[in-house]
């Protein structure tokens, strides 16, 4: 990518920011006693201009990597928008949780220096200066946010480099993903285009900032004149019911999440109604992992009856490779979904799956999706294939270090980008099947984990979202893991039922059902499944085993 392929409209954060204060456009980060802290984007600039001289009086240059690691707060964002301000890289570290501390150390330390980071920005300095790779160095998040204020740094461009972001690492080690300043600008604007948002809506958000649909959600519509309101992910972790509240709260029109997110906050709806008023909204995204007809469905009937218009939420497609949306629902009509009676008749190596489908949308203004065969050949409308994705927001590889070149990632001829996914389009809309790498092979047939997933999740006693499918290599043969709820007198009772139920719905018996211990299950830092991890335990004999059928 050069500098001209990003287009005029794709400025930098600050220049955007700029841009937007002069129209108007707020920041609103709620503390954890959601107690609110407003900032016009005219203070935002001031204040992240006096951050981005102090970061450069204390060593940091443009293009330089600093790491973050604290939880969503005001001085977390305004030392972003300092290293944004400066022209430095931020890259946001996941918190670690008080029972994994010691994996949680090991990926720290992997992601500074695979970063070339010397700074790490932190809520913890005394207690993490212990524990980083050495040369580098710890400061508090305060200290960028006073003291003397040196010269003004220079703007810089859309082509400035504005996010190292790492993946989630379902089918592999997490990788770097190195994304321009222009991007995160424009690929946020094409997603406005396209769903119809714009400057003076409302956008409440409490998704974590070390995940691409967190930081780029809030940096993209914020610049963009959007009034932002930013809560503790902790307090919706903790109390789900807490993000629609907000929304009512702030008259929000915008909100984006997964979709387990969408599931847990209807859950707390349902069992603890409250008074909601969502009659303002207009773009409720769900995106960053498989979005389920059923929670489609749920989410549809339960908050509409507090007022959220059906045709709101937009199931969207993306990666941290294509910055972070690809295709999105329209926003002016109901969800597509597709029963697997009704699909297109389709041909070719992969099968439909045995599940309702959800349409993903159409690509953003700019960005183009195919579908092909192994062979690399483009298939028709209804076949399943490979999808490949070009567009502005494809960025332009792997980070593999900062003196090293970026790895191609799949990069194919014409810039195309070989997503990994399984899917087809449909009256031009994009319906995904799932990943090529998780696929199950069992008498020769491929099988979609996720309709076995889901099938399991449907049985009274399945923890909803906490069930991994996977073959066993070099054998037919085909597990399901899943977490239970109830006491443990009754797991063994469970896992028999879920057996029989996998066996007469989904297309292929799998060979046993294992139950484990909940919160156990092997998950990324963004909650996404590691059904590799899970098969690796699985073989290892190292899973927290309660009760098995076969």
């Amino acid at each position: 990518m050069t500098a001209d392929s990003l287009g005029t409209e794709q400025l930098s954060i600050p220049a955007a920011l700029r841009r937007s204060a002069r129209r108007g456009g707020s920041l609103t980060v709620l503390d954890r006693a959601m107690r609110p802290t407003r900032l016009t984007l005219t203070e935002l600039d001031d204040i992240s201009t006096g951050a981005a001289a102090r970061l450069h009086h204390a060593g940091v240059r443009p293009g330089d990597r600093v790491c973050v690691l604290a939880p969503t707060s005001l001085e977390l964002l305004l030392n972003l928008f300092g290293i944004w301000r400066l022209g430095a890289v931020p890259v946001v570290l996941p918190h670690e949780r008080p029972d994994d501390t010691a994996a949680a150390g090991g990926l720290l330390a992997h992601r500074i220096v695979t970063s070339g980071a010397r700074l790490v920005l932190t809520d913890r300095a005394p207690r993490l200066s212990k524990r980083v790779p050495s040369g580098c160095r710890v400061l508090g998040l305060e200290t960028m946010l006073s003291g003397p204020q040196a010269p003004e740094p220079p703007v810089p461009d859309g082509f400035a480099l504005g996010l190292l972001q790492f993946t989630s690492g379902t089918t592999g080690s997490s990788k770097a993903v190195p994304v321009r300043q222009g991007q995160l600008v424009g690929n946020v604007s094409a997603c406005m285009t396209s769903l119809g948002m714009r400057p003076g809506h409302t956008y409440v958000s409490w998704l974590p900032f070390y995940h691409d649909m967190g930081i780029v959600s809030v940096v993209g519509l914020l610049v963009q004149g959007v009034h932002t309101v930013v809560m503790p992910t902790e307090n919706f972790l903790s109390r789900p019911s807490s993000w629609l509240e907000t929304v009512t709260a702030h008259r929000a029109e915008i909100i984006a999440a997964p979709n387990s997110a969408y599931r847990l906050a209807v859950r707390a709806q349902q069992l603890r109604p409250a008074a909601l008023d969502l009659s303002r909204l207009r773009v409720a995204i769900n995106g960053a992992e498989p979005v389920t007809a059923g929670t489609v469905e749920e989410t549809v009937r339960v908050l509409g009856k507090s007022g959220m218009p059906t045709e709101a939420l937009c199931p969207t497609y993306g990666m941290a490779e294509t910055t972070l949306v690809v295709t999105a629902a329209s926003a002016t009509a109901p969800v597509h979904v597709l029963e697997p009676d009704r699909a297109p008749r389709q041909s070719g190596d992969h099968e439909l799956p045995a599940r309702p489908l959800v349409s993903c949308g159409r690509p953003l203004p700019g960005t183009s999706v195919t579908v092909h065969g192994p062979g690399g050949e483009r298939l028709h409308d209804g076949q399943v294939g490979e999808v490949r994705v070009t567009g502005p927001g494809v960025t332009g590889g792997y980070w593999t270090g900062p003196d090293a070149p970026l790895d191609g990632m799949g990069r194919l001829a014409g810039g195309q980008m070989n997503t990994g996914d399984l899917g087809f389009l449909h009256e031009g809309e994009l319906y995904i099947c799932g990943r090529s790498k998780d696929l199950i092979i069992v008498g020769g047939r491929n099988l979609y984990p996720e309709d076995y997933e889901i099938a399991a999740e449907a049985v009274p006693g399945v923890r909803g979202g906490n069930v991994i499918a996977f073959s066993l290599p070099d054998q037919e043969r085909m597990v399901v893991v899943a977490e239970g709820t109830g006491g443990a007198a009754s797991q063994d009772r469970l896992a028999h039922d879920l057996f029989d139920r996998l066996r007469s719905a989904a297309q292929h018996a799998p060979a046993e059902v294992v139950l484990v211990r909940p919160a156990t299950l092997p998950k990324t830092s963004s909650g996404k499944k590691r059904r590799g991890t899970c098969r690796d335990r699985y073989l290892a004999g190292e899973l927290d085993v309660v009760a098995t059928a076969r």
